[in-house]
């Protein structure tokens, strides 16, 4: 089994970007996907101040 992880920022227009990369990917390679699953959390920016961004992760195992 193998795996592709996508990271993406959490905002409208930035979800639709990971849902037309994701999609792609897959007509791409294609991959059927066996086993998918998100997280939530947060990018750090230690050159920003320490500020941090919201995030999901997808990864698609194959």
């Amino acid at each position: 089994m193998r795996i592709q992880t996508f990271l993406g920022k959490l905002s409208v227009e930035a979800l639709r970007q990971m849902d037309e990369h994701i999609n792609h990917w897959l007509e791409g390679h294609g991959v059927e996907p066996k086993m998918v699953s998100q997280v939530f959390g947060y990018e750090h920016h230690h050159h920003e101040g320490g500020t941090a961004e919201p995030v999901v992760v997808t990864s698609v195992w194959y």
